[in-house]
């Protein structure tokens, strides 16, 4: 086989990967857009051409996040008999805080459909959006403390409140786990 046939075939594979990866993301927005299949559940009476503008936003946001996943690896096996603490950027990772909760969310199914029966605390889905920076993290650092171990996500770095639980798990001896995916 020559290197352009070679690079062709790659080029299939990838696409077939990320249409696959693709439809899988649009399937669970739908499922999140209507429910359980209920559309009742989403009529907005209000602003509904700015709603389906941001579905379609959104929709965009889950594609290219299931293109990264495609390409991120699995997550690793881990022990069903320790409580893991998710850290994950909120509002100074770099994206909005509602892209954050997206991210946190899909990286949250990827590691209990590859560990289910896994006990996770989720401090991005306890943490109202509006609450100041300073009173979440000291939720936070009150979350962090039955955990046996803190999973931090790529790019855990950028995010100010991940290295204080990053620091603050190190001081604590817990166990940490540094993935390479978000």
């Amino acid at each position: 086989m020559d290197t352009l046939t070679l690079l062709i075939v790659l080029m299939a594979v990838v696409t077939l990967l990320w249409i696959v990866a693709s439809y899988a993301e649009i399937q669970k927005l739908k499922i999140t857009v209507y429910g359980d299949g209920n559309k009742n559940e989403v009529i907005q009476h209000m602003g509904e051409v700015e709603t389906a503008l941001s579905r379609i936003g959104e929709a965009f946001i889950n594609v290219g996040h299931a293109w990264e996943v495609t390409f991120a690896g699995r997550i690793q096996k881990l022990d069903k008999n320790k409580i893991y603490y998710l850290a994950h950027p909120c509002t100074t990772g770099g994206k909005s805080i509602k892209e954050n909760k997206l991210r946190e969310e899909s990286l949250y199914q990827r590691i209990i459909n590859e560990n289910p029966d896994i006990g996770i605390i989720r401090p991005l889905k306890i943490i109202p959006i509006d609450m100041p920076h300073e009173e979440a993290m000291q939720k936070c650092w009150r979350l962090m403390d039955p955990a046996e171990a803190i999973i931090l996500p790529l790019g855990w770095q950028e995010s100010s409140g991940c290295k204080k639980e990053h620091d603050k798990a190190k001081v604590a001896g817990m166990e940490i786990i540094y993935l390479s995916t978000n």
